[in-house]
């Protein structure tokens, strides 16, 4: 976990806990904290920090797979076009192709964005100086 160097054992199995449970109760008791321990650990900006680039790198890994998944659903809606009873498999895969499309558009806003905030300093400075 980048960024966690700060924490301790016990904070860092609560943000991969926060990550896999549904409630902050059930990541304590998945723990062995109270309830109030981790909404404490909440506050604390290096645990946000942490849960925080722990989540990106879960959806990163989740996008990644989603669309190494991709090729598959091609050839699911390929082998479909001979098969007239494939609807559950065609939808899934069009469902697939789907999502994996704006997984891939929202890399690149997420990516485009961080470009903007990088120039924009340079941007400013170029118009200020015309």
């Amino acid at each position: 976990m980048t960024g966690c160097g700060t924490l301790s054992p016990l904070q860092r199995r609560g943000v991969h806990a926060l990550l896999a449970c549904r409630t902050a109760e059930e990541a304590a008791t998945g723990v062995g904290v109270s309830v109030r321990t981790v909404r404490r650990w909440q506050t604390d900006p290096a645990f946000r920090e942490a849960l925080r680039v722990e989540a990106r790198s879960a959806s990163r890994s989740a996008v990644d797979h989603l669309l190494a998944s991709q090729r598959t659903a091609v050839g699911v809606l390929v082998d479909a076009l001979a098969d007239p009873v494939a609807g559950v498999r065609i939808r899934a895969a069009g469902l697939l192709l789907d999502a994996g499309q704006r997984a891939a558009d929202d890399d690149l806003d997420e990516r485009l964005g961080r470009l903007e905030e990088v120039a924009a300093p340079w941007s400013t400075g170029i118009r200020g100086a015309v």
